[in-house]
């Protein structure tokens, strides 16, 4: 059966890796774009994929508010119900942004734990029923080996409190370790995973960020790997046979790692996974 996969930042970086590999593997591709133009540059990039038996489909739509996730998956959920019977066999998670200074989307949410986490949580949530019509379902999260320096303070979830950029991005990225381990106790049907990508080649630093952070962006990543390199373990991962058993567990290289030991916390998992879905309940 002719396997589907979303892929949320899927116009550059690690998501547009995973866009031209999947594609290579003849997979079909739903791919989300944040505006029109980057919407019609990939699919121009991506046309020397393109076949009769292998399709990209790319919708548009912003990750930063509740709102317009769920307009957004209410796109991925018009085109699976009418080219494949409402299944997707893949979600791949890899948008993500880092910000600068505090700022609040339209819910009064903080930018960075929006995207970065609540994002996550409910696209995947939304997708549920669709995953759970695939023989074969898998989720992907793309966190952060800065995790590792992360901790979770339930009094200040969202940095609301003496925001600083790397601890808002750190904590995001531990949000995303807890929310795989949890939804695998909770979803064991559905396969989802963890990946650590490494430092990497991408834009991400570039945008929403002082002058200071770009300047320090630039120096990091000079000496990170190209996004095709943590793509291509990403790509087995959602599709080889050898990782379904590993659900929940968390990655790089392709390779089981150890993640923070707090987020091996059922206790704390639950409790952010609880207090996650009230706050997308309080929108809806």
């Amino acid at each position: 059966m002719k396997k589907v996969c979303v892929v949320t930042g899927a116009t550059s970086g690690i998501g547009f890796a995973n866009v031209t590999l999947l594609l290579k593997e003849h997979v079909d591709v739903i791919a989300v774009a944040r505006s029109t133009e980057k919407k019609d540059k990939l699919m121009s990039d991506c046309q020397p994929y393109l076949t009769d038996d292998t399709k990209l489909h790319i919708v548009t739509g912003d990750l930063s508010s509740i709102r317009q996730v769920n307009q957004l998956t209410d796109d991925i959920k018009n085109i699976l119900n009418q080219h494949y019977e409402g299944r997707l066999d893949v979600l791949m998670n890899v948008a993500g942004m880092v910000s600068s200074g505090k700022h609040l989307n339209e819910d009064g949410n903080e930018i960075t734990f929006a995207v970065n986490h609540l994002a996550v949580f409910l696209l995947t949530q939304n997708l549920i029923p669709y995953l759970e019509k695939s023989e074969d379902p898998r989720v992907l999260v793309v966190s952060s080996l800065s995790h590792y320096r992360a901790r979770i303070n339930f009094n200040n979830l969202q940095n609301f409190k003496f925001y600083n950029i790397l601890k808002a991005y750190q904590r995001s990225k531990l949000y995303n370790v807890f929310f795989v381990k949890e939804f695998h106790k909770r979803h064991p049907r559905i396969s989802i995973f963890a990946i650590d990508p490494g430092l990497v080649k991408t834009e991400i630093g570039l945008k929403n960020t002082s002058r200071i952070s770009k300047a320090i962006w630039i120096w990091r990543v000079s000496k990170g790997t190209d996004a095709f390199y943590p793509a291509s373990f990403m790509v087995r991962i959602a599709l080889d046979d050898e990782y379904r058993s590993l659900s929940g567990e968390y990655f790089k290289e392709g390779k089981v790692k150890k993640s923070n030991p707090i987020t091996y916390d059922q206790d704390k998992a639950s409790r952010l996974y609880e207090i996650t879905q009230e706050i997308i309940n309080k929108k809806r």
